[in-house]
């Protein structure tokens, strides 16, 4: 049963009834009815409402706002249009370059890829309303149910922050006259410092348990799919091996892999190949080589084409590696194995070049660090920042070197007949 519209004592406000309240029986109200106010649009002849509110006098004071914006011209020609649509015309001039970031620049590719991304976050109830109807509280409830569905804060301020700039290009354009995404309240970022790191051991182990198989399996009678297990090993070596990034993982092509030369080409989008871009070549480690080429020979050798493919049909045409990490991570909790992430594999691969003896400065070079020009030359600082830490059994480890060290310069010294 629809909902019922009654009138209230405040000149044209209206109480919205639910469809199973018993009004429509012809008896008493026995629901919590929301309210909304509606003004007469002379230009466009016909009438405007406000969004609905819990109480009466809520509806009333927005329909004196609504009535204001109205007499003063505030309101967009064009209303109406279901938010879908609207994103629809948004991404199409993103894509075009003439939808502009705030900075008043065209949206790079991957930009425009993750406003893509968010932005299909939009449930299907929210994407049908009308784009100048859609109000606050339905963003926060929407960034509510993403906390709910365990999505990282990152992402969710990702999904707001794509909300907003749709919002800032439909203000422009007149399908909107605010932007309910500006005040919302975002989820605390939990900084959870990169603290996990695996031995080259234990992240071979990790690499080989994908292959076995789950106690649920073994239970079940299943078997693992060596194929499957391939695509999943994949990502994991290529970021752990290689310090590969998402983006890198996903757009990296077999023309970008050179078995002869043991390397790889990674960069963030076609973009990044120009000069001053994010492109870097990076050697190709024996444990990455032969995945690399097991999946290789698995795809019939292909001159070119993704090495990572989408598993399944997706705009982007894509992996999905948040969903990959998801399905990996909890196969690794079923076998009694502390998962890590592909974004700790880099810092996994960035501890093992510190305490291998690599430069700080080639260290940089293959993790994809920049180093700022007004900096003296070297190493990033965010490599040694952020990105390495300490394996177990390093500072007995580096005492015995130190040890070695000072007794090797000691004995030289002496031989020299300095003193000692």
């Amino acid at each position: 049963m629809a909902g019922i519209d009654t009138k209230t004592r405040y000149q044209a406000v209206f109480a919205r009834h639910k469809g199973g309240c018993a009004l429509g029986e012809g008896n008493r109200c026995n629901c919590a009815p929301s309210y909304f106010g509606v003004v007469w649009d002379r230009e466009a002849r016909r009438h405007r409402k406000t969004a609905r509110y819990r109480l009466a006098t809520e509806a009333r004071d927005a329909r004196r706002d609504l009535q204001e914006a109205l007499r003063q011209g505030k309101l967009p020609r064009e209303s109406g249009v279901p938010f879908n649509e609207a994103r629809d015309k948004f991404l199409k001039a993103v894509r075009e370059g003439i939808a502009l970031n705030k900075r008043g620049r065209p949206y790079r590719p991957r930009a425009r890829e993750d406003l893509e991304y968010s932005l299909a976050r939009v449930p299907e109830s929210m994407g049908r309303k009308a784009a100048d109807r859609i109000t606050r509280g339905e963003v926060q409830n929407l960034i509510d149910d993403l906390k709910r569905s365990e999505l990282s804060s990152s992402r969710i301020s990702s999904v707001v922050n794509a909300i907003r700039s749709f919002y800032r290009w439909a203000h422009d354009h007149e399908l909107a006259r605010e932007n309910p995404a500006e005040r919302v309240r975002l989820p605390a970022k939990v900084e959870n410092p990169r603290d996990r790191v695996a031995t080259p051991a234990e992240f071979a182990a990790l690499m080989t348990a994908l292959y076995r198989q789950t106690p649920a399996e073994r239970k079940e009678g299943k078997t693992r799919s060596q194929r499957e297990a391939l695509r999943d090993s994949v990502p994991f070596a290529l970021a752990g091996y290689s310090s590969a990034r998402h983006q890198e993982i996903q757009i990296l092509d077999w023309r970008d892999v050179d078995f002869e030369l043991d390397g790889l080409e990674l960069a963030a989008d076609e973009e990044g190949r120009k000069p001053g871009g994010s492109w870097r070549v990076v050697p190709m480690l024996a444990p990455l080589r032969m995945v690399l080429r097991e999946e290789w020979l698995a795809q019939g050798r292909p001159k070119k084409g993704k090495v990572c493919p989408p598993r399944a049909h997706r705009k982007t045409g894509l992996l999905a590696l948040n969903t990959l990490q998801a399905r990996v991570h909890k196969r690794w909790r079923e076998l009694t194995l502390k998962p890590i992430g592909l974004h700790e594999s880099r810092h996994t691969l960035a501890t093992w070049l510190d305490h291998a003896g690599v430069s700080p400065k080639v260290s940089s070079e293959i993790m994809g660090h920049k180093t700022p020009t007004y900096q003296t030359p070297g190493a990033a600082r965010i490599t040694q920042d952020r990105y390495t830490h300490m394996l177990p059994g390093e500072l007995e480890r580096a005492r015995d070197l130190l040890e070695k060290f000072l007794a090797e310069r000691t004995q030289e010294g002496r031989g020299r007949g300095s003193r000692p």
